[in-house]
């Protein structure tokens, strides 16, 4: 044990020493690299200072920022509001009103809302490190809550108080964070605004590349005839969503995803009792929709244009702060808008194909305004998804790979270990120059956020030995490795902008020998949990 606590101790030296490098890398291949981690995901602040829950603002994403930070330029953070029982607490079915899990519960202690014994207490009951029990978290944050709630002798309400708590946290963010606008819109946003719904409709998608059903969302559409006044202006419904653009970029650094942006163009929507749904805005001869149809680019991209690009501007972030998710079927007009209003698409390399080397997801065919990503919060990580790939999958995406790579293929770029850091370096070497992944794809930890229509959904997070466990499996082959990444992607550009960067890889694999001949021995000084 002693041994392994001074390799730890040697290995967090030289990692970070050699984050200035890493940095470097970054900005020769042009790349903002960013991390999926959604806010409950945070890890504990130790093993034995565990609330059940992580907290963005808290000082377990403080470990996260100072441990991966520059080597991660800002964090996907997931929806922020209030989320409940009823719907498994999913962040995608949550409020406007900010999620009292995120509020940091030694940050109550600091500010003597609870006592030392109440903290004490939620940190002693037993917990699972990796897996959030939402009874357990429940019942802890009550108890603490309620108990901030007398001792500040405020007479606000308790909800009041609660929502001023966990805002004012929100200013002790460690990184740049990249809010989530889910497809739901908030009810308590709703609320404040009079009839925003299209009765008897709503929102879902069409059979598609990843389902040969439709999907009904069952959520509420947002009536068009609200959006804009005759005169141009905001209506009642283009406020609302204006109020939710603003509010996600005024309390996020890194800008905002946005979660199926397909809706903003031309959504799917379902009428009750009706098993086929039809697009809202190319809906011409039905009876309900007529009303709505549009003909014109500027049609398609008014929404885009007129509510959500002002409200960048009015926060002073470019076109490179708004993530837009546009998986799934496209309908007319999507790509025209997209390229129009310069929003990059999504590339899920997950979601290539590999007997088709032309396919939109291959990671060589992205656009530099494209965010390419080698997974999402609804998959599987990159580790385990080439672990559960067969072998005869694993060889043909080895070699489209290796063709993006430069290499000359062998069997032995088949094996996990060699498809993981392929895939990497095809991130890095890719034309988008934002590029992402989920932390379990970063780490190497076993486990998956969301599993559709799956009991376990939302449950996942960081393991609170994170750095320990990134180390254990670096030396393993798989975890993010970003000296050979990047070392990769500088090759794949060519001959010229290699003997232009040659000097940059050789410091990169200097570094790697170092810490990679730690971290091997490392991983066997470890004991895997």
């Amino acid at each position: 044990m002693r041994e392994q606590r001074r390799i730890f101790s040697d290995l967090m030296t030289l990692w970070d020493e050699s984050k200035p490098l890493i940095a470097e890398g970054y900005r020769v291949l042009q790349k903002e690299v960013g991390m999926g981690l959604p806010g409950p995901c945070m890890p504990a602040i130790a093993a034995d200072k565990n609330t059940g829950i992580g907290s963005p603002y808290g000082a377990g994403a403080q470990r996260i920022a100072a441990f991966f930070g520059p080597a991660v330029d800002k964090i996907q953070l997931g929806p922020w509001g209030k989320t409940y029982r009823a719907t498994g607490h999913s962040p995608y079915m949550s409020d406007f009103a900010h999620n009292p899990f995120f509020i940091p519960l030694e940050g109550l202690l600091e500010r003597k809302l609870i006592a030392p014994a109440t903290l004490k207490s939620i940190y002693a009951a037993p917990k699972n490190p990796t897996r959030i029990d939402w009874d357990q978290v429940e019942a802890a944050y009550q108890k603490a809550l309620a108990e901030a709630h007398r001792k500040s002798k405020t007479r606000r309400s308790y909800d009041d108080f609660v929502e001023q708590l966990a805002a004012s946290f929100m200013p002790q963010a460690p990184l740049p964070y990249i809010a989530d606008i889910q497809v739901r819109i908030p009810p308590d946003l709703a609320q404040k605004y009079p009839d925003p719904f299209l009765p008897d409709w709503t929102i879902g998608s069409p059979p598609d590349m990843f389902g040969d059903k439709p999907q009904r969302w069952g959520f509420p559409i947002l009536n068009p005839a609200l959006l804009f006044e005759p005169d141009g202006t905001l209506g009642s419904n283009g406020r609302l969503l204006a109020e939710l653009f603003d509010r996600a970029l005024r309390e996020n650094a890194g800008g905002a995803r946005v979660d199926h942006y397909i809706g903003f163009v031309n959504p799917y929507v379902f009428h009750a009792g009706e098993e086929t749904g039809r697009r809202l805005y190319s809906s011409p001869k039905n009876p309900h929709l007529k009303a709505f149809a549009k003909k014109t680019i500027d049609d398609f991209a008014q929404i885009t244009e007129q509510i959500i690009l002002p409200c960048l501007r009015r926060h002073q972030k470019s076109i490179r702060s708004l993530y837009a998710e546009d998986t799934g079927a496209r309908p007319r007009f999507i790509d025209a808008v997209m390229k129009r209003c310069r929003l990059g698409r999504l590339i899920v390399a997950q979601f290539a194909d590999p007997d088709d080397p032309d396919h939109m997801y291959r990671l060589r065919h992205a656009k530099p305004d494209d965010v390419a990503s080698l997974d999402t919060h609804d998959t599987k990580s990159a580790q385990m998804f080439f672990i559960d790939m067969d072998d005869a999958t694993r060889a043909r995406t080895a070699r489209l790979l290796a063709q993006d790579l430069r290499f000359n293929y062998t069997d032995d770029l088949a094996s996990v270990p060699q498809l993981l850091r392929m895939q990497w370096g095809a991130l890095m070497a890719c034309p988008a120059r934002r590029v992402h992944a989920f932390f379990t794809s970063w780490t190497g930890q076993i486990g998956r956020y969301n599993i559709p229509n799956y009991p376990s959904q939302w449950m996942l997070r960081c393991a609170p030995d994170f750095d320990a466990l990134y180390f254990q499996n670096l030396g393993k082959g798989m975890a993010y490795n970003p000296f050979d990444a990047i070392s990769l992607a500088i090759y794949a550009r060519g001959d010229s902008f290699y003997r232009k960067h040659a000097a940059l890889v050789h410091r990169l694999r200097a570094a790697e020998d170092d810490i990679l001949s730690l971290a091997r021995r490392f991983s066997i000084e470890r004991k895997t949990p």
